[in-house]
């Protein structure tokens, strides 16, 4: 099924009726793939919103999650950690502002949806997610897969790994083992509201880099400054998830080794 296709996605929900949507799909980059794919990111993702959305209009599921970011927190913010009653108190940062409003603009179905009763709903604010399984591209994708990339191709080539920025820019992480958890337990107790799933702990790229390095037994890292960081410190509040009897079980480091050796063992196949 194409969801991009509002017949396709009409007829699927038809045939299925399903009781209970996890909407996690989407058109999506990391830094630099946001950057040059403004357009693709707007109207794809709110093609695709609008046609679940709809669907779900009709076949009236009892409960609903909708996978958005943190992306579309407001920026500068004004203060660290991001609270959810920010969440629409000024406009995303331009380097992934289309993707950032098209996914926030999926609030406005879900709110009328559940204020007219069709169906319940948790709208989760997703950190930086990683693990295994991820997608691994170096050019376009996410921090942590794009680093485990490098990183593989590095040592295969005898080269340095080379890092964007100091390595300064500190960021929250979640492995998505534990976000699976998270939503689980948004769809048990959905709110009709605005959720943010994090660890809420911030880490560092530098330090993200040396554990990834380890991995890989590289010892020579270079970090290039001229390139662009993004967000210098984006960490999340996760309390009122913590309130929903959430606890993160995988540390950063667990996490970051067992995903270098995911990718070490199934590179071949991988997603790039």
């Amino acid at each position: 099924m194409d969801l991009a296709n509002s017949d396709m996605t009409s007829a699927y929900f038809e045939a299925n009726r399903p009781d209970v949507v996890i909407h996690l799909a989407a058109t999506v980059f990391g830094l630099a793939g946001n950057m040059g794919n403004q357009h693709r990111a707007v109207f794809e993702n709110s093609a695709i919103n609008h046609n679940v959305c709809f669907a779900i209009s009709r076949v009236r599921p009892s409960r609903v999650f909708f996978a958005g970011t943190v992306a579309s927190y407001p920026f500068p913010y004004k203060k660290i950690p991001l609270m959810e009653d920010q969440f629409f108190e000024g406009l995303p940062h331009g380097g992934e502002f289309g993707y950032a409003m098209a996914k926030r603009h999926a609030y406005s179905y879900l709110k009328v949806l559940g204020d007219e009763g069709v169906c319940k709903f948790s709208y989760g604010v997703f950190t930086n997610l990683y693990g295994e399984g991820d997608k691994f591209d170096v050019d376009g994708g996410h921090v942590i897969p794009s680093l485990i990339k490098k990183a593989f191709d590095a040592r295969k080539r005898g080269e340095p790994l080379t890092v964007w920025g100091d390595g300064s820019a500190q960021r929250d992480f979640l492995h998505a083992a534990d976000a699976a958890r998270a939503v689980l337990i948004c769809l048990k107790a959905p709110t009709n509201e605005i959720t943010n799933i994090s660890s809420g702990v911030g880490v560092t790229i530098r330090r993200i880099t040396e554990v990834v390095a380890s991995a890989a037994g590289i010892q020579d890292v270079v970090y290039d400054v001229n390139k662009p960081v993004g967000i210098p410190v984006r960490v999340v509040d996760n309390a009122k998830l913590v309130s929903l009897g959430f606890k993160p079980q995988i540390g950063i480091e667990e996490g970051l080794r067992r995903t270098f050796s995911w990718y070490e063992n199934h590179h071949t196949g991988a997603r790039t």
